[in-house]
């Protein structure tokens, strides 16, 4: 009878070993390409091409597809064999990741919940004189007016006698024909620009030395294609403290993201708090 029950056990044992092997086998035996010990399904593949609708273009790409995944395949094999176990710990990378980007997440959701956005002149005039030796320019920047006007437009010369008006009526019949024939212009007195991002509008300006480029000239310049008028309003160089008006944007931005560091900072520590009062945070000595 014990003679029977170990044939039997023996026997069950045969059974399941070959059915676990062939569980194992199964993708292998299904599969539309084996890379070593790693096989690929029809239905994988098809995920990895995008169809294009074109026969000719789908047998490309399906080779390609092939071609690329059992690169990647035979790498990653070849990389297991190069490392110890404790050198690609990928669970413990894998669960770091996963809490910093839960956290992130969180931080995200936390903030666009609780955030004022809302950053008054005062603040930035603030931050701006505190913080001046932070603002340096690194280029030279212009307040300009230009005109780019095609030769080719009708009211061309018109608009040349209007450029030189300091009428409002005038500055506002020139405003008016610009919208409909220039090619571009830009008349916002108060705003400052990159005068490299000028020189693109003008091409010929690039020819210029910009120490010619100063406060209250004006330059006429055409090409074959364009009458271009440039009054200079002001100028700031390069390694001069940059205005604040030129910076406003950059101050908000770093105003408002103190005020995110901030807000999770102090978030984080009333949980710790928290957590101390109800007793689920305690630091143990090391066990002897």
């Amino acid at each position: 009878m014990r003679l029977q029950l170990f044939i039997l056990f023996c026997l069950s044992s045969l059974l399941f070993s070959s059915c676990k092997e062939s569980d194992a086998d199964l993708k292998k035996k299904s599969a539309l390409v084996i890379a070593g010990d790693e096989s690929l399904s029809p239905d994988e593949l098809n995920d990895l091409i995008i169809d294009t609708g074109d026969p000719k273009d789908s047998i490309g790409m399906r080779k390609k597809a092939i071609d690329e995944w059992a690169i990647e395949s035979f790498f990653y094999q070849e990389a297991l064999t190069k490392f110890k176990e404790e050198e690609i710990d990928i669970e413990k990378q894998v669960n770091d990741y996963r809490k910093s980007l839960i956290n992130h997440l969180y931080s995200t959701k936390i903030i666009e919940a609780n955030l004022d956005t809302n950053v008054s002149l005062a603040e930035i005039q603030a931050y701006y004189n505190e913080n001046k030796d932070n603002f340096i320019l690194k280029d030279n920047i212009v307040k300009v007016n230009y005109f780019k006007i095609p030769l080719k437009a009708q009211p061309l010369d018109k608009m040349k006698r209007l450029l030189y008006s300091t009428t409002q009526k005038d500055k506002d019949q020139l405003i008016s024909l610009a919208a409909q024939y220039a090619e571009n212009y830009f008349v916002n007195d108060s705003t400052w620009l990159y005068l490299d991002e000028v020189k693109k509008e003008v091409p010929k300006l690039r020819e210029q030395d910009d120490i010619y480029i100063y406060a209250g000239r004006v330059i006429e310049i055409s090409d074959d294609a364009f009458y271009y008028f440039l009054r200079i309003r002001e100028v700031k160089n390069r390694n001069s403290v940059s205005p604040i008006n030129f910076e406003k944007q950059n101050i908000k931005k770093v105003i408002i993201n103190r005020r995110k560091t901030q807000l999770i900072n102090q978030y984080k520590k009333q949980l710790l708090e928290k957590a101390v009062e109800e007793k689920r945070f305690k630091i143990q000595s090391p066990a002897q």
